[in-house]
Parts: structure tokens; C-alpha cells; sequence
């Protein structure tokens, strides 16, 4: 059994501390946030200052602040000699990102990141038919996210919907669609981008709409992500199509098996689930990665992938941004 402890304690903090209550492997010791509940039943801290100074038995501190302070507090807590499990993303920039893995091998530690949609039984399911080859070559992958982020949410969060601490849709709602794409493929790579802002312009400081190009191995992909739908999140969704089959997976968890046909492959419409929290699987995968001290599906190069294939796309998109606005005076000049 490994300990655990969460710094921060918003509505992410809440669910990883729920997680690691539901998991057998592993015990909570305490919480760092200011204004913390009095009946919590952990230790608590006001400080991560006072928790690094006073702590002596946590062996991995769950990093759930807002995520332009990822890099900073993953690693004050690794130069005390904690492992780390990083709420996703794991940073805001690929050199912060490589920083955090730098200091934890320098100090032979773990680093760890929040990419519990892997443990769900449908992205298992289309994992093995892409590594078994069952799809035979694989044409095109398409990424369909439709969701809904009003006012009220940004406004229930002040670091929501800033560059600095919030960092964009692609890095806080649609993260895990890109790790699920990098987790089935062996390399992928984001080639162009475009967004938009259609109904956030005087609320966020990024845009709230766009698309990618990537390639997938030899694959071609397209990814359609937006916050503007009205009233309510819409759909979330991947379609691959390949030469032996074509499958579609969806909900917001990736939980659900919406459309199979493949050749020689039956029954894969019962590994839907109604389970739509993995953080469970998560805690469990890290503290039997500690234990057994062997590679986790969960390691944080994995998250600098993330990072890497994000950080491309939102420059894409201002690079076409500029390119555009310059066609324009020049056709006005």
C-alpha cells in the first residue's frame, strides 16, 4: 500500500481524494489547500510549505491546482523527495513539461499523470485491435468533440479561461481525446490547426473552437472541438476507419462502443460500460507501479507526448491567425 496526499482541493481534488478512499492499495494522509473543511478526514495543511516541512510518511502527492502551477508544485514536492501524480495536463509548455522529468530522474523518483480514460474497457478494446493488427491498415482517424462551457463555469473558477493558468479547451476539456489518440498510436503528429472564438470572446483569453490536422502513424486524423454548443454538451466521439473495419467510440468518458463492424471480429458491442470515473484505476495503477517498481501506462512521458502534440496545434493556429489577418490589410492596403 502506498500514501497519498493532494495538494489542492477544488472539484478535481475532491475526486482524486474519493478515488484513493475507493482503492485497496492505497491510503489518503492529507490534503494541502487553504480554507479546508474542519471535518476532513485527513490531515490538513494551510501551506504546501508547512506539509513538505512536516510530512514524513506520503510517498505520492496527487498535484491538483490549477494547471499553470503544475510545474512549479510537481516539482517542490520531487526536491522533497515526493513521487508525483500530475492532474492532466501535466504542464502548459513542452520545456516545463521536460523540466518535471528532469528533476524526478535527477532524484530517482516517479512522475506520474491523471490519463484515467486508458482504463476505460472500450479504448482497452480498440488498443489490442490496433496492436493485434485486426484493423489491418488504418485509413483515417476522426475526433468529434462537441461540448458546452457557459459563463457560469468560467465564472465559478477565476483561473478558468486565462492563457497563464488555464492554458485553453485543447489542454483543460479535450486533453484526454488527444492522450487516447497517442495511446493507441505509435506516433502522432499534429501538422495544422485553426480556431476560433465564437461565444467566449469576452470571457477567455483563448479561443474556444477549432480543428487539427494530425497524422497517426500512417493514418490521417481530424479532430473538430468546440466549447460554443448551446444549452449543454452535445457529443464527444473517435471514428476510425481502417481496411478490415470501421469502429466508433464515444461518450464523454469514452465509455461507450457506438458502432462496430470488423471482419472476423464478433461481440465487440459488450464492452461498453456505464462506469464513467477511472480515477480508481488510476491510484491503483500508480501505487502497484511503485510497488512492483515497473513501467506504468500512466509514466509522464507519456503526458509530455500530450503536451508536445497541444502545444504544436495552438501554434498552428496563431501562426494561421497572423498569416490571415496579414492577407487581409494587404488586400486592404
Amino acid at each position: 500500500m502506498k500514501n497519498f496526499s493532494i495538494l489542492g482541493y477544488g472539484h478535481i481534488g475532491k475526486v482524486h481524494e474519493q478515488a484513493i478512499r475507493d482503492t485497496e492499495n492505497a491510503n489518503l494522509i492529507s490534503i494541502i489547500d487553504f480554507n479546508l473543511p474542519s471535518d476532513l478526514d485527513a490531515i490538513t495543511y494551510s501551506t504546501l510549505e508547512s506539509f513538505l516541512q512536516e510530512d514524513t510518511t506520503t510517498d505520492v502527492v496527487v498535484i491538483a491546482t490549477p494547471n499553470g502551477l503544475h510545474r512549479e508544485h510537481a516539482i517542490r514536492c520531487l526536491k522533497a523527495g515526493k513521487n508525483v501524480f500530475i492532474e492532466k495536463p501535466i504542464s502548459l509548455n513542452v520545456a516545463d513539461a521536460e523540466e518535471i522529468l528532469a528533476v524526478a530522474n535527477e532524484k530517482g523518483l516517479r512522475v506520474f499523470s491523471s490519463m484515467q480514460l486508458r482504463f476505460s474497457p472500450v479504448v482497452q478494446y480498440v488498443k489490442k485491435l490496433v496492436e493485434n493488427n485486426a484493423l489491418g491498415k488504418i485509413h483515417m482517424v476522426n475526433v468529434q468533440c462537441y461540448w458546452n462551457r457557459n459563463r457560469n463555469y468560467y465564472k465559478l473558477r477565476e483561473w478558468h479561461g486565462t492563457d497563464d493558468m488555464d492554458g485553453g479547451v485543447l489542454y483543460t476539456q479535450f486533453s484526454h481525446f488527444v492522450d487516447i489518440i497517442n495511446y493507441w498510436f505509435d506516433e502522432v503528429k499534429c501538422v495544422n490547426s485553426r480556431s476560433f472564438n465564437f461565444s467566449h470572446s469576452d470571457i477567455t483569453e483563448f479561443d474556444d473552437s477549432g480543428y487539427v490536422d494530425f497524422i497517426a502513424d500512417e493514418a490521417v486524423g481530424h479532430m473538430t472541438y468546440t466549447t460554443s454548443v448551446f444549452n449543454k454538451n452535445f457529443e464527444s466521439n473517435i471514428t476510425i476507419i481502417a481496411e478490415k473495419g470501421t469502429i466508433k467510440i464515444g461518450d464523454q468518458y469514452l465509455n461507450q462502443m457506438l458502432y462496430s463492424d470488423l471482419k472476423n471480429v464478433c461481440c465487440s458491442n459488450k464492452v461498453s460500460t456505464e462506469q464513467k470515473n477511472f480515477h480508481p484505476e488510476a491510484i491503483q495503477e500508480v501505487s502497484d507501479a511503485l510497488f512492483r517498481k515497473n513501467e506504468s501506462i500512466l509514466d509522464g512521458k507519456f503526458a509530455v507526448d500530450l503536451v508536445k502534440f497541444i502545444s504544436a496545434a495552438n501554434d498552428f493556429a496563431k501562426e494561421n491567425k497572423l498569416h490571415q489577418m496579414n492577407a487581409y490589410e494587404v488586400s486592404h492596403s
